[in-house]
């Protein structure tokens, strides 16, 4: 009975770590310089880092995932809509993979997490000039 239990604890501990990709990071917000406006992006961006160069502030953790096999990217409708309505409009530390499960409905399924930001001024940077990658291409 005792090796039972010890082995339903272990793949409850399985599955909980392999629910998601999300590390932290450290970062430091850039602020607005002296009577610079905030200017938000035309489009959505993701970043694999934080973006450089330009003003953002850090808003909250996003994750999502799908039960089922399915494209990672597939997430990204779900990951933008996450970080809108918490008020950022980019998300950085951005990662999207496929995790293996301990159940059988989700062997294979896709995981998609980051850092919801809001970037204060592009600058007159594109998307692919801050180091982000849009979701719209």
């Amino acid at each position: 009975m005792k090796k039972m239990m010890l082995l339903a604890a272990s793949l409850g501990a399985f599955a909980l770590t392999s629910c998601s990709n999300y590390s932290r990071r450290p970062y430091t917000e850039i602020p607005l310089a002296e009577g610079e406006e905030e200017v938000a992006p035309n489009e959505f961006c993701a970043f694999e880092d934080f973006p450089k160069d330009v003003p953002f502030k850090y808003v909250h953790v996003v994750k999502a995932s799908k039960m089922l096999y399915a494209n990672p990217k597939s997430l990204r409708p779900a990951i933008e809509k996450m970080v809108r309505k918490r008020g950022g409009n980019a998300v950085a530390n951005y990662h999207e993979n496929i995790r293996f499960g301990a159940f059988s409905l989700t062997i294979v399924r896709p995981v998609a997490s980051g850092d919801a930001i809001t970037i204060l001024n592009t600058r007159g940077k594109t998307c692919e000039e801050m180091g982000g990658q849009s979701f719209t291409k």
